[in-house]
C-alpha cells in the first residue's frame, strides 16, 4: 500500500532525516553500531533509503554509537539537524516503507499498523521540533516531538523492524524485496556446468561458482554479489542474499539468510543474517539467528531456534526477559563474539559484543558485554587481550579499527553491567 506520489527532482530539495529507534531491542548488534545500520535483505537499512529516497541530511542516533565505523557506505552526518527552509522528510531508520511509497508534499504523519514511522513535515513545524528538542540531538524524543504537531494521519503499511528478532524474522521477505533493485545480471558465463540451477540467480561481476552446486530460487532469489563464491557440493535455498567477496564454503544455505561482505559460512544456515567479516568455516547449525562483525563461530556450534513446548520465545538481556511472539528464534550475537567447538547457544540467546563462550554446555539466556564464559567461570574480558586479538583479526581481511571503534570498545569494556543469567 503506497501513500502519494510526487515529483523525486523536487524531493530531494527536502532534507531527509532517519531517526534510530531505541536501542535495546536491538541488542547486541546495537551496541557497537546505529540500528540503522544493520543488515536486513541484501543492504542495511539506511542504504535501502538513501537508494530510493536521496542522500541523507543526517542520522539521528544514541550518542553512544555516533563514531562508530560506518562501515557500509559514507557516513551521513550524524545528529546534526539540517536548517528547516525547506521542512524536513523524517523516517525511523529501520521501517521499510512500501515499493512505490513517498512522503508527498502536504504535512502528514505516516502510520505502519498503528505506530508513527514517517513525517512530511513544513519549515514551520521542522523549526517547532528543533526548537523543542534545543539542541542538536533528537533521540528518543523524536516520537514526542513529532507525533504532537496535529499532523493528519495516513497509514503507510510497509514493514516496522523494532527489534533485531523482528529484523531476523522479516529477512526472507527483505530478500525478495530487495532483489528486485540487485543490478545485477542474469549471466551464467561463469557457472559451472555441472551446476543445478532452481531457477535463475541473479549475479554480480567476478562470481565464482563451483562443480555440483545446487542454487533452487524455486521459493525465492538468489543473490550472489560482486567476487561472491560458492565451493562444490554447497545447497543454497532462495530467498539467500551473498555479500561483497564472501564465500559458501559448503552445506546447505536455506530460506531467508543474508551474508555481509567478506565472510566464510560452512555447515546449515537457515534464516540467519552474517552483518559482515563472520567466520563460520566448520559445520555447525545456525538457525534463525543474527551474527555481528567479526564474530568467529567454533566448529559444531549450534543454536536452538525453537522450544520444546513450541511455544513463543522469550529472550534475555539487560532489559529483563521479552516476549518475541515468534516460534523460532535461534541466537543473537555481537560484534567480535567467539564460541568455543561444540559450543550449545540455548534458544533465544543474545550474546554481548567482545564476548567469549567456551566450556561445551548450554549457554546462558544472555551475557553482557565483554564477559568470559568458560561454563564454570565468568570474568570481563581485558581490553589490552581483546584490542589485540581484533586488529590481528581484522588485520586478516585487510581491515584495521578506527579511533571511534576503539574509543567504543573502550567505553563498552568499562560499563557497570547487570549479572546475566
Amino acid at each position: 500500500m503506497g501513500g502519494p506520489l510526487h515529483d523525486p527532482h523536487a524531493a530531494l530539495s527536502v532534507p531527509l532525516l532517519l531517526v534510530d529507534p531505541p536501542r535495546e531491542p536491538f541488542w547486541p548488534l546495537a551496541a557497537t553500531r546505529p540500528a540503522g545500520d544493520l543488515l536486513a535483505g541484501t543492504r542495511t537499512f539506511r542504504a535501502r533509503w538513501s537508494d530510493r529516497h536521496g542522500p541523507l541530511a543526517a542520522l539521528l542516533c544514541d550518542e553512544d554509537v555516533a563514531g562508530s565505523a560506518f562501515r557500509s557506505g559514507d557516513p551521513p552526518p550524524v545528529n546534526e539537524l539540517p536548517g528547516a527552509g525547506s521542512g524536513w522528510r523524517v523516517a525511523v531508520a529501520t521501517w521499510v516503507p512500501p515499493r512505490g511509497w513517498s512522503f508527498g508534499d502536504e504535512p502528514a504523519e505516516y502510520r505502519s499498523g498503528g505506530e508513527a514511522v514517517a513525517w512530511r513535515l513544513d519549515a514551520s513545524r521542522a523549526r517547532e521540533i528543533a526548537e523543542r528538542i534545543g539542541g542538536p540531538l533528537w533521540g528518543g524524543s523524536c516520537y514526542d516531538a513529532a507525533t504532537d504537531l496535529g499532523l493528519p494521519h495516513v497509514e503507510a503499511g510497509g514493514a516496522l523492524c523494532d527489534s533485531i528478532w523482528g529484523t531476523m524474522a522479516a529477512n526472507p521477505a527483505l530478500v525478495a524485496y530487495d532483489a528486485e533493485d540487485f543490478d545485477g545480471a542474469r549471466s551464467f558465463s561463469a557457472v559451472d556446468p555441472f551446476v543445478v540451477l532452481g531457477d535463475d540467480p541473479l549475479m554480480g561481476p567476478e562470481v565464482a561458482i563451483g562443480p555440483f552446486v545446487v542454487l533452487d530460487a524455486r521459493e525465492g532469489p538468489i543473490v550472489l554479489d560482486r567476487g561472491a563464491s560458492v565451493e562444490p557440493h554447497a545447497i543454497l535455498r532462495g530467498p539467500v542474499y551473498v555479500g561483497r567477496e564472501s564465500r559458501v564454503l559448503g552445506g546447505e544455505v536455506g530460506h531467508g539468510t543474508s551474508i555481509g561482505p567478506r565472510c566464510k559460512v560452512r555447515g546449515e544456515v537457515e534464516q540467519t543474517v552474517f552483518q559482515g567479516f563472520c567466520n563460520k568455516a566448520h559445520d555447525g547449525f545456525v538457525g534463525h539467528s543474527f551474527i555481528g562483525e567479526w564474530a568467529n563461530i567454533g566448529a559444531s556450534t549450534v543454536t536452538s531456534d525453537l522450544k520444546n513446548t513450541y511455544g513463543p520465545v522469550r529472550v534475555g538481556g539487560p532489559e529483563g526477559r521479552v516476549d518475541t511472539g515468534l516460534l523460532k528464534v535461534g541466537a543473537f550475537l555481537g560484534d567480535h563474539v567467539k564460541t568455543g567447538i561444540g559450543t550449545r547457544l540455548t534458544t533465544g540467546a543474545r550474546i554481548g559484543a567482545g564476548s567469549h563462550l567456551f566450556g561445551g554446555g548450554v549457554s546462558p539466556a544472555w551475557l553482557p558485554d565483554f564477559t568470559w564464559d568458560d561454563g564454570a567461570e565468568r570474568v570481563r574480558v581485558r581490553l589490552d587481550a581483546f584490542l589485540s586479538t581484533a586488529e590481528t583479526a581484522m588485520r586478516r581481511r585487510g581491515q584495521s579499527p578506527s579511533e571511534g571503534e576503539r574509543a567504543l570498545w573502550r567505553r563498552l569494556q568499562y560499563l557497570e553491567r547487570p549479572s546475566s543469567s
